[in-house]
């Protein structure tokens, strides 16, 4: 395939461009994507050629579409059926709690996530980890982050892969992601350069799944003329919203990985991410409490949150002081050594 007809992959997040080519290049069996609707033909059409099996993995909305892909129908199958067993989930809840068999729900859900991570390719380590702990469990290897001093330089391999890590220091995620990186590597060299640029973006970060995004710091001395929302005007604004520390940045949010449209209205505004975050943005952020982000082109309101106003709505479980950060990549040392290797070879 000539490299030009790759383009439209760019339109795709990072962490979906990496999952779909550790598929096709057999590194990963199977992969769950969200998919832009104005490029899904494209895309359904590059599956083809490259022999993959696709198939709906969730419903479509006005932006996306959730797609699974593989290289056999048998694993195809499996993903069909345990999706069908998890369909089952909410009966078998409220049959437990009928018969007080919570205990063996609760070992049947641990079964389920496990088949589920070993369909995916995680490592079993993190499978377990998650299995046992529950999805609130996500934040805890960005709470080690933080602990370890390793939140502003956190290696470019966590972020290539599609689970959260058991530890920040899970060598089994690092390898994983490695092996990710290089089949990007081996597939394309301008899709490698692209995949690297993007992963080593600061990421802002509110908890779990794909509830982050992408962003570019920008300087405002430059962007100052395009903008109708100054520095001082938007410091202000955000610090009668949010406590100290408050922390700013001017920054170009590119489509994150999955979009949520919802009809809310000041003075709370929580979908994350949402339609409205996408371009330049004024945002600010109080580390493990808030955040509050505005279109630094017209002054739309993009993000009102606070944790003490959305935890209700979703459990106390995910409070965290990983939350409501910014979080930077760095490329490790051996990622670069090996790349040369395989150059020379």
């Amino acid at each position: 395939m000539k490299e030009p007809d790759l383009q439209p992959l760019v339109n795709l997040h990072v962490g979906d461009i990496v999952s779909l080519i550790a598929v096709i290049q057999r590194a990963k069996p199977i992969a769950s994507l969200v998919i832009p609707l104005e490029v899904r033909g494209w895309f359904e059409r590059f599956c083809k050629l490259m022999h993959l099996i696709t198939f709906d993995d969730g419903p479509s909305d006005s932006y996306q579409a959730r797609i699974a892909v593989c290289c056999e129908e048998k694993t195809a199958k499996i993903k069909r059926k345990l999706d069908e067993i998890r369909a089952l989930y909410d009966d078998i809840r409220e049959v437990a709690i009928i018969l007080h068999a919570e205990k063996a729900r609760n070992e049947f859900a641990k079964a389920l996530a496990m088949l589920q991570g070993a369909m995916f390719g995680y490592p079993e380590c993190c499978t377990e980890f998650h299995a046992k702990k529950g999805e609130s469990s996500r934040a805890r290897a960005y709470e080690e982050f933080l602990e370890s001093g390793m939140d502003q330089s956190i290696p470019t391999e966590f972020w290539a892969v599609a689970h959260a890590p058991c530890s920040s220091t899970c060598k089994a995620t690092l390898e994983l992601g490695r092996r990710y990186l290089d089949a990007v590597a081996e597939f394309s060299e301008s899709l490698k350069n692209n995949v690297e640029s993007r992963l080593l973006l600061p990421r802002f970060y509110q908890t779990g799944g794909g509830r982050f995004f992408d962003l570019k710091p920008l300087d405002y001395n430059q962007c100052a003329g395009e903008l109708s929302v100054s520095k001082e005007q938007f410091e202000e604004e955000a610090r009668s919203r949010l406590p100290e520390p408050v922390k700013t940045v001017l920054c170009d949010v590119p489509r994150p990985y999955v979009l949520v449209d919802s009809a809310e209205k000041p003075p709370y505004k929580t979908s994350f991410p949402n339609p409205e975050m996408i371009g330049t943005m004024w945002l600010a952020y109080a580390p493990g409490v808030g955040a509050y982000m505005v279109n630094a082109k017209t002054g739309g309101l993009a993000l009102y949150m606070l944790a003490d106003e959305w935890l209700p709505k979703v459990g106390e479980q995910w409070r965290s002081r990983s939350n409501f950060r910014i979080y930077r990549s760095v490329k490790s040392p051996s990622q670069g050594k090996e790349q040369g290797m395989r150059k020379q070879n």
